[in-house]
């Protein structure tokens, strides 16, 4: 009974709680935002050092590709082409993340605005 009547003064919610609570949920969000950019960030420099090997190799090397339990021969073209473009995919995917990254911060900041204003009035 004392957690319900925390929040509650005289009856009435404390408007402060729904924000508050709003506030952690953004920083979560950015957390995980976060952690996508880091990843994407990861794979485009493992994705350039694989494209700078391959092209240390000769036009003729036999390149492979593990599928599973099995070696597949590959062209090295097609593979430093599959390269280039996981790259470009990884790049756009970690510039969306970086969009979303900015709206949840600008987001967080517009709460944390409201939160400080509340306190200021109270």
């Amino acid at each position: 009974q004392r957690r319900a009547m925390a929040g509650t003064r005289g009856g009435a919610v404390n408007p402060l709680e729904p924000l508050l609570a709003k506030y952690r949920t953004i920083q979560g969000e950015i957390t995980k935002l976060q952690t996508g950019a880091s990843q994407a960030t990861t794979q485009v420099c493992e994705n350039e050092l694989v494209l700078k090997e391959l092209e240390l190799l000769e036009e003729d090397a036999q390149v492979f590709k593990l599928i599973g339990p099995v070696l597949v021969k590959q062209e090295l073209v097609e593979v430093k082409s599959n390269v280039n473009k996981r790259i470009e995919y990884i790049k756009a995917d970690a510039t969306r993340i970086e969009r979303s990254l900015k709206a949840k911060n600008d987001e967080q900041n517009t709460v944390k605005e409201q939160i400080q204003a509340l306190q200021k009035g109270k």
